[in-house]
C-alpha cells in the first residue's frame, strides 16, 4: 500500500511538472509572438517616418528661391522661407517637422524652429555631411548629431556644384504616440559612446551606459532597468520584470554601426487582455492596417491610394476600409483574381492570412 502511495504521488509530482513546463512553454511561445508583433509594428512607423523626411528634404533641396539665398549668404531670407514651408506643411499634413540648412563649409545657415545658431560649425558633430561632400549621396538614417535624432540629409546641388544641405530633422515623437495609442511605452537608448557629440542629452537621464533620448519618457521604466542588466536586454531583445515586457531593436546609424536600442514596454496586465492567442495578435495586425489605411485617406477623402495597390495590399484592406469603399476593393480584387491558378491563389490568401489557421476543401 505504501508502495502505492508513493507511485500515485511520484505520478502526481511529474503531471504538476509536466503541466507546469507546458504552462511556460506557451507563455514564453506567447511573449516571443508579442515581441515580433510589436518589433515588426516598430519597423512599419519607422520606414513611415523615414519616407515622409525624405519627400520633405528632397522637395526642399529643389527649391530654386533657396538655393539663391544661400548663394547671397542671406540668412533672414532662408529662415522664413523654411517657416513658411513647414508651416504649410503643418496645416495640409499635420506633420511637425523641423529642417536645417547647412553650408558645403558645416555651417548652420537658416533653421526652421529659430535662427539663433545660424553661423554656428557643427563640422566636430557632423561626420556624416563630410562624408557626403565627398560622395554627393543622400542618406537617411539615424544619427547621433547633438541628439539623436533621424535625418534625412540631402546635397543642394546648383550647376552641378554642392552648395548646401537640407536636411529634415525627426525626434521620436511621432512614434511615441503610435505605441500609446496601444499603452504601450518607448524608450529611445544611446550609447554613451556618443555623449561627447551629443551635447544636448548631457542632462537627460542613463541607464547603465546608455542615455535616454526621447522626450518624456516614461520614468517608472528608467528606474525598473536601473535595477536590471540594460545588457541582458539589448543582447537578448527582450527582458521581464514585475508588472512589464520589454523589448528591445538596435539602433543603427548610416554607417551600420550600433548607436543605440529602441525598447518597447507592455505591462503584464495589458498581456493578459489578450485572451485568444491567435484572434488578439490578429487584432495587432489589424489595428496596424487601419492606422495605415486611415493615414492615406483621412486628411483628404478623395485621395484612394489602394486605387494602385497590388492584390495582397487589397486582401489586408478590404476588412478595414470605410464602408463605401468596401465595394470598389471587392470589385477590383474580383476582377484580379480572374488571372490567378488555384496554386496562386492558395499561396496569395496563405500569405495575406498567415496567423490564421483554415480548413475546408479547395475547390
Amino acid at each position: 500500500m505504501k508502495t502505492y502511495r508513493l507511485y500515485l504521488i511520484a505520478i502526481l509530482l511529474l503531471l504538476v511538472v509536466s503541466i507546469g513546463y507546458l504552462f511556460l512553454q506557451n507563455k514564453h511561445a506567447f511573449v516571443d509572438r508579442v515581441n515580433l508583433v510589436l518589433i515588426h509594428l516598430l519597423d512599419k512607423q519607422i520606414d513611415q517616418e523615414k519616407t515622409k523626411a525624405f519627400a520633405f528634404a528632397y522637395s526642399l533641396s529643389e527649391n530654386e528661391t533657396l538655393q539663391e539665398a544661400i548663394e547671397n549668404n542671406d540668412t533672414a531670407k532662408g529662415y522664413g522661407i523654411l517657416r513658411r514651408y513647414m508651416k504649410t506643411l503643418e496645416a495640409f499634413s499635420g506633420a511637425r517637422i523641423r529642417t536645417q540648412i547647412v553650408t558645403r563649409d558645416f555651417v548652420i545657415f537658416a533653421r526652421s524652429w529659430d535662427n539663433r545658431d545660424a553661423g554656428l560649425n557643427v563640422a566636430r558633430y557632423r561626420p556624416d555631411l563630410q562624408e557626403m561632400l565627398k560622395s554627393g549621396k543622400p542618406h537617411l538614417s539615424f544619427e547621433a548629431a547633438r541628439r539623436l535624432v533621424l535625418i534625412a540629409s540631402i546635397p543642394i546641388v546648383k550647376a552641378k556644384e554642392i552648395i548646401g544641405f537640407v536636411e529634415v530633422i525627426e525626434k521620436f515623437d511621432a512614434i511615441a504616440s503610435f505605441f500609446s495609442h496601444y499603452d504601450i511605452d518607448l524608450l529611445v537608448l544611446l550609447d554613451d559612446r556618443y555623449e561627447q557629440q551629443s551635447i544636448l542629452l548631457r542632462e537627460n537621464p542613463r541607464i547603465g551606459h546608455m542615455i535616454v533620448a526621447n522626450d518624456n519618457a516614461n520614468v517608472h521604466h528608467i528606474d525598473t532597468l536601473r535595477k536590471r542588466n540594460i545588457d541582458t536586454l539589448l543582447r537578448r531583445g527582450m527582458l521581464e520584470s514585475e508588472k512589464s515586457f520589454y523589448f528591445s531593436r538596435a539602433i543603427l546609424n548610416t554607417d551600420g554601426e550600433n548607436i543605440g536600442a529602441f525598447v518597447l514596454s507592455l505591462s503584464k496586465k495589458k498581456l493578459k487582455l489578450f485572451n485568444a492567442f491567435e484572434e488578439e495578435l490578429d487584432t495587432f495586425f489589424t489595428y496596424a492596417r487601419k492606422d495605415l489605411y486611415y493615414a492615406s485617406i483621412d486628411t483628404d477623402p478623395s485621395m484612394r491610394l489602394y486605387e494602385d495597390a497590388g492584390t495582397k495590399e487589397l486582401l489586408l484592406l478590404k476588412n478595414c476600409a470605410h464602408d463605401e469603399d468596401k465595394a470598389l476593393i471587392r470589385q477590383k480584387l474580383h476582377v484580379a483574381l480572374k488571372r490567378y491558378s488555384k496554386e496562386e491563389l492558395i499561396a496569395l490568401l496563405l500569405d495575406a492570412n498567415t496567423h490564421r489557421k483554415s480548413r475546408g476543401i479547395i475547390k
